[in-house]
């Protein structure tokens, strides 16, 4: 019995601190992907132009949402960058293959910041692509609580800044959840979205289909290098796991293991 409960405390002791490391800041700053979930539609925004707008009125089509706010000094503008990009080097066309929309979590932000932040990044894409193709939304905090919260975005507010994390998620025209997105990094230390990942992740959202969860765990043993643009297996991540599953292993082992039958003697 003594070596059950020790064996029980170990695989304990080992979830938690597999838990807490994946988990980090989640609650507060991290993503709780709620793929399936619906983006409530009737939220209200105004457009960088002023104009007071419900996320049903534009979203028609496969739409990307960022949700960043426009006078950061961290990761939303290299984010935002790097999704330009990605949009430019896509053989999909944004404003009728797709839709990009950025809202700001920031609720001091005016239609003035979007309008500003949407030229910077329009003058990133090729020539042609249509104005209402990527919109920059700003809104008050119970709108862009009732966005963030169905989307299982987090961020925590500490003086004048914001913490928060970057990531894309995907919606269909009927505003399901279908992917998140989570940009890797360049060897010089850049977000980097792999156009054939956004590709993917569009064509998903048009037809609907939330990733099931094996990607999640293909996600969790695979780490993006840049050196290579491809995927390579994380060991550090697989071992870990490797690790939970030999001492549940051993857990059962113990439950199950006959116990010796003591032999009377005369």
């Amino acid at each position: 019995m003594k070596k059950l409960i020790g064996v029980a405390v170990l695989i304990y002791f080992l979830f938690s601190i597999g838990t807490a490391a994946a988990a980090g800041f989640k609650d507060k700053i991290g993503i709780d992907e709620k793929l399936g979930n619906k983006i409530p539609l009737d939220a209200s925004f105004y457009d960088s132009h002023g104009k007071e707008v419900t996320l049903g009125e534009i979203i028609n089509k496969p739409t990307v949402i960022d949700f960043a706010y426009y006078k950061c000094t961290g990761i939303c503008t290299p984010l935002m960058t790097e999704v330009a990009d990605v949009m430019n080097r896509v053989d999909l066309k944004p404003g009728k293959d797709y839709d990009v929309i950025s809202i700001s979590f920031n609720a001091d932000e005016t239609p003035n910041d979007a309008f500003k932040k949407k030229q910077e990044m329009m003058n990133l894409l090729n020539s042609g692509i249509p104005d209402s193709a990527w919109q920059f939304l700003t809104g008050d905090s119970l709108n862009i609580s009732k966005v963030t919260k169905a989307a299982g975005f987090n961020f925590e507010k500490q003086d004048d800044t914001f913490l928060h994390t970057g990531v894309l998620i995907f919606i269909s025209a009927d505003g399901k959840i279908c992917r998140y997105l989570r940009p890797g990094f360049s060897d010089r230390g850049n977000f980097r979205i792999l156009p054939f990942d956004f590709k993917m992740a569009i064509i998903e959202a048009s037809e609907g289909e939330a990733i099931p969860v094996i990607d999640k765990a293909l996600k969790y043993c695979f780490t993006y290098q840049p050196k290579n643009e491809s995927y390579v297996l994380d060991m550090f991540n697989v071992s870990g796991a490797g690790i939970l599953i030999v001492v549940a292993g051993l857990f059962f082992f113990v439950i199950r293991k006959p116990k010796k039958i003591k032999k009377n003697t005369l």
